[in-house]
């Protein structure tokens, strides 16, 4: 039986609030007239409408379609939408197809690929966790449903699947997935009001599945494989969807399990559920009380879960017209064509559809557009005009699927073709007067034995945030030693550099002015004390902040 918060009566609308936003009897009727109007469109381009109209996208730039779509669904069946008879057929179809389909058990060798697996992962006692590549999908799919007592079910919305290998061995399987909506002990543990938490929800993140494979018998691996999987987390959420999670949570059920694992990587009990687990629609009382378990991934996690998130309108995106592509240089010396001409077809002729300089082209675009995923990369290529693609080399009416952006990009990487196409970027605008960055990060979770993890330091504008370049640190040194070599084939005239306290250096600073003619703001620090005094006892007053005539003299880039 349903609880009364959950009736309604058919027909009759009470409003709905999904992703924030509160749809009102207006909405509907727009949605409607919308749906009557386009009665050739499938559910998924109504879905993608939809999404342009209310800005629905993640931060990596992907339309929330599949959000979108179960909502119409939704709405459909309690009677406030109504479907042309054709695509409810089609629905219909659709759900009897979801429901009587199984993984393969006979034809699937349970075999992880040989082909994904190098020599550093065969090294004797390493342990190495790491997100699986797409050929080991299927493998992990059937490894869940043969051996998780939950099997395996579909995944939906931002997630991430992990393997653990040991000695070149695949050990353990793990996903993470959107956060639970309702969660009291988790809630009262944030100190989260309903507003705020649906603004922040998505900077928490859910271990729904860890899975020790049953002939695995080395002491403390689970502890140690979630140990490594944390560390590693936040930055791989964060090149995928563009942002960043800082919190992880689980629930344990009792009956079955102690915990243990997650007690020893340091995760708290916060309490437990009551028993009620989502449903379709709906929520349904099992009875089955689990412990909630959290483990910030960051230090100031719950200062930064209940900070108000900046409003979606003020940070609004059009990902179809960032810039105007008929206006780019294109062909000809200097243009983007002449960049990508460096990558080699790989391709055999017979059979190619779409060339790979135009799909390398719509992806540069696209990346520049505010792309950070393959599907976001797919989605901007099938929403710009045919004259904007037939400019970019697309001989066809139908752009490229994301599966050949996937296939092409597979060997080159998003990262590469982002740094790539920013360098050309950098070189066709000019940066007189705008902010950029050079900053630094570790790759977590890029440790190779005793080999430290891979450093970058990256060069990229402030207003754009396009990646101008990116230079890997040398093992034995630091960020200062790649600092300069990573500016000089860029052209920052007019610039101003920021950078941390590491770079407060005086070969650095007197390269931004004399060689690259721009300037910089760079962060002192108290590690630095003789520089510290000396800028304190500068009389800023008496002379403009460019370091001008005055009654101090002119000063040189780090006589301070």
């Amino acid at each position: 039986m349903k609880r009364p918060s959950q009736r309604r009566v058919k027909g009759d609308w009470q409003g709905v609030r999904t992703r924030g936003r509160v749809l009102s009897k207006e909405d509907l009727h727009k949605i409607q007239r919308f749906i009557n109007r386009r009665k050739d469109l499938t559910l998924q381009e109504i879905s993608i409408e939809l999404c342009k109209l209310w800005n629905w996208h993640r931060p990596n730039g992907e339309w929330l379609e599949a959000a979108c779509a179960a909502l119409l669904r939704r709405l459909a069946r309690r009677g406030n939408l109504r479907f042309p008879p054709w695509l409810k057929k089609h629905l219909e179809v659709r759900k009897r197809q979801r429901s009587t389909r199984n993984l393969p058990t006979e034809a699937l060798k349970l075999v992880w690929p040989s082909e994904s697996l190098s020599n550093e992962h065969e090294i004797e006692g390493r342990l190495l966790v790491r997100p699986t590549l797409e050929k080991e999908q299927a493998v992990w799919n059937q490894l869940m449903e043969q051996w998780h007592y939950l099997g395996y079910r579909r995944i939906v919305g931002e997630s991430l699947r992990y393997a653990a290998f040991l000695s070149g061995q695949v050990v353990a399987l793990l996903s993470w997935e959107a956060a639970a909506l309702k969660c009291g002990p988790r809630d009262r543990y944030i100190g989260w009001d309903e507003n705020t938490k649906f603004e922040n929800l998505h900077l928490v993140v859910n271990n729904t599945r860890f899975l020790v494979l049953p002939w695995c018998r080395e002491k403390n691996l689970a502890s140690r494989i979630l140990s490594l999987n944390l560390k590693r987390l936040s930055a791989d959420w964060e090149a995928v969807y563009n942002h960043p999670v800082h919190l992880a949570e689980t629930f344990v059920d009792p009956s079955r399990f102690r915990g243990i694992c997650y007690r020893a990587s340091n995760w708290q009990i916060l309490g437990e559920t009551r028993g009620w687990s989502k449903q379709g629609a709906g929520y349904r009382h099992h009875g089955i009380k689990k412990l909630v378990l959290v483990y910030p991934l960051h230090r100031r996690a719950k200062e930064l879960l209940r900070a108000p998130r900046v409003p979606q309108q003020e940070v609004k995106r059009n990902m179809t017209n960032s810039f105007d592509v008929t206006k780019l240089p294109l062909h000809g010396e200097g243009g983007l064509f002449e960049v990508l001409e460096r990558v080699t077809d790989k391709r055999k002729p017979r059979g190619i559809r779409h060339p790979l300089i135009s799909i390398l082209a719509l992806a540069a675009c696209a990346t520049l557009c505010g792309a950070k995923s393959l599907i976001a990369i797919a989605q901007w290529a099938a929403n710009v005009s045919q004259e904007v693609r037939s400019r970019l080399g697309c001989r066809r009416k139908r752009p490229p699927s994301e599966p050949t952006f996937r296939r092409q990009l597979k060997d080159l990487g998003v990262a590469q073709l982002e740094s790539l196409v920013g360098e050309w970027f950098s070189k066709r605008t000019s940066l007189d007067g705008k902010g950029v960055s050079l900053d630094g990060k570790t790759l977590r979770g890029s440790a190779d034995g005793d080999a430290p993890p891979a450093h970058l330091v990256s060069l990229h504008s402030h207003e754009d945030g396009v990646v101008l370049g990116e230079e890997k640190v040398p093992d034995k040194t630091n960020e200062i030693k790649a600092a300069i070599p990573l500016m000089e084939p860029v052209d920052l005239q007019g610039a101003v550099i920021t950078a941390d306290a590491m770079h407060a250096q005086k070969e650095t600073a007197r390269y931004i002015v004399d060689k690259k003619k721009a300037d910089y703001i760079f962060v002192v620090k108290e590690n630095q004390p003789t520089l510290l005094e000396k800028i304190k006892q500068l009389p800023f007053r008496d002379f403009p902040p460019s370091g001008g005539d005055g009654e101090q003299g002119t000063r040189s880039p780090g006589d301070a």
